[in-house]
C-alpha cells in the first residue's frame, strides 16, 4: 500500500468516532488510536488526565522523561460536532477528497504528525528530541489543555502546530490574540407614557458605552473592536432595567490587547445614565502568536522542507486563534497551518484535499532533517 492509502485507511478509523469535545469518551478513544499508533514504532506514548470535564490528551516522545526538546508538534483530538454525527456522515473519499466530520480539522493533522514521524529518515529520528501533544478541547478554546500545552512548550526549541492549511495550501505564521468580555448594564424600569422621567434607562448607557470603546477601532495597527451581541429592554413601552452585550477584541501584540483591556475597563466604570451600573466580565484572554524573528527563521526552516518536498510554502497571518497562541505565550517560535489543506471547517461541507496529505507530510519529515 502507498503512504496516501495507509494514510486513508487510518484515518478512516478516527473520523468514524464521534469526537466532540464534550464526548470524553470518544475524544479519548482517538487518543488510544494513536497512543497504538505511536508505541507501534517505538515511541513512548501515554493517555494524560487533564480534568474530569473532558477526555485524555496525548503524548508521544522518543525521550520519554526529557527536560528538553528540539521540537514539538500539537494538534488536536476533538471536533466540534454531536453526537451521531459520524453514524450519519461517515468517512469517505474520492479521487480528490476526502470528507467526514473532522476529517480536516483535526484528523489529518493529528496523523499526519505520525506519519512525518514514521517516515523520517532514522538517524534523524535518532538524533532529535522530539514531543508530540495532542490535546482533547481546543474547540472550546483549551480550557483544560492550555496550561499543559503552554508547560509543553517551555521545554521546546520550536513548535509546528498541524492545523489545516488554507484551501489554497498556505499556513499561518502569526495569530492575532483576543479577548472576549460581557458587559452588563442595570437600570431601574417606569412606564414609558406615564412616568419614563422616574426610569434610569439601561439601554442609553449601553449605547453611550459601546460608542467611547468603538473608537479604539484602528484597522492599520490590526486593533479590533467588536460589540458583537447586544441585548436591551423586554417590552417598547417601559424604560429598560436591564441591557447586556458581548464584546470580541483582537490584536497583533499582547500590549495591544491590554491596553484595550484597560480602555474597557475604564469606560466600565463610568456613569453613562445617572441611576445606571455596569458590570464588567472578561471571559477569556488568548495571547497573540507574533512573528518574531525566531519564527521567522521557523519560517525558513518550513520553507526549504517544503520545496525538498516539491512545492513552495505559503504564508497568511491570521486573525483567528488556535492551541499556538497558547504555546507562543512561552516565547518559543511556533508556525500553524502546517497539516494537510482542505476547506469547510465546523460543516458538513468539509473536506481534505487528498493531493496535500503526502506533501505535508514529506514537508514535516524534511524539517527533521533540517534542524
Amino acid at each position: 500500500m502507498t503512504i496516501l492509502q495507509d494514510f486513508l485507511k487510518d484515518l478512516a478509523e478516527l473520523v468514524n468516532i464521534d469526537a466532540g469535545t464534550r464526548n470524553a469518551a470518544g475524544v479519548t478513544k482517538a487518543a488510544e488510536i494513536m497512543k497504538r499508533h505511536y508505541e507501534s514504532i517505538g515511541f513512548h506514548a501515554e493517555l494524560v488526565d487533564l480534568s474530569p470535564d473532558c477526555g485524555k490528551a496525548l503524548l508521544a516522545t522518543n525521550r520519554p522523561g526529557a527536560d528538553h526538546y528540539d521540537i514539538m508538534l500539537n494538534a488536536h483530538l476533538d471536533t466540534v460536532f454531536p453526537d451521531g454525527t459520524a453514524a450519519a456522515r461517515p468517512f469517505r473519499f474520492d479521487d480528490v477528497k476526502a470528507y467526514g466530520p473532522g476529517c480536516l480539522d483535526c484528523k489529518a493533522g493529528v496523523l499526519s504528525i505520525f506519519y512525518g514521524i514514521k517516515t523520517a529518515r532514522k538517524e534523524d529520528i535518532d538524533r532529535l528530541s522530539i514531543l508530540v501533544c495532542c490535546n482533547p478541547d481546543e474547540e472550546l478554546i483549551s480550557p483544560w489543555s492550555s496550561e499543559w500545552l503552554l508547560a509543553q512548550g517551555k521545554k521546546a526549541d520550536r513548535v509546528l502546530i498541524c492545523e489545516p492549511a488554507r484551501a489554497n495550501g498556505a499556513l499561518v505564521r502569526s495569530r492575532k490574540g483576543s479577548a472576549l468580555y460581557t458587559v452588563t448594564f442595570h437600570g431601574l424600569s417606569a412606564h414609558a407614557g406615564n412616568n419614563p422621567q422616574e426610569g434610569h434607562n439601561a439601554n442609553i448607557a449601553l449605547v453611550r458605552f459601546i460608542s467611547e470603546i468603538y473608537q479604539y477601532n484602528d484597522f492599520e495597527r490590526g486593533t479590533t473592536v467588536n460589540p458583537g451581541i447586544i441585548e436591551g429592554g423586554k417590552i417598547v413601552n417601559a424604560i429598560p432595567d436591564l441591557a447586556r452585550v458581548e464584546i470580541d477584541t483582537r490584536f497583533w501584540k499582547d500590549e495591544d490587547g491590554r491596553w484595550l483591556d484597560q480602555k474597557i475597563q475604564e469606560a466600565a466604570k463610568k456613569v453613562w445614565v445617572e441611576g445606571v451600573t455596569c458590570e464588567l466580565k472578561r471571559n477569556s484572554f488568548l495571547p497573540a502568536m507574533p512573528l518574531s524573528e525566531a519564527t521567522k527563521g521557523l519560517v525558513g526552516i518550513v520553507n526549504q522542507a517544503a520545496e525538498k518536498a516539491g512545492f513552495t510554502a505559503e504564508w497568511v497571518d491570521a486573525g483567528g486563534g488556535s492551541d499556538g497562541n497558547h504555546i507562543a505565550e512561552s516565547g518559543v517560535p511556533v508556525v500553524d497551518g502546517c497539516g494537510p489543506a482542505g476547506s469547510g471547517l465546523h460543516t458538513e461541507r468539509e473536506y481534505l484535499q487528498l493531493d496535500t496529505v503526502e506533501e505535508r507530510i514529506r514537508m514535516q519529515a524534511n524539517v527533521y532533517s533540517q534542524i
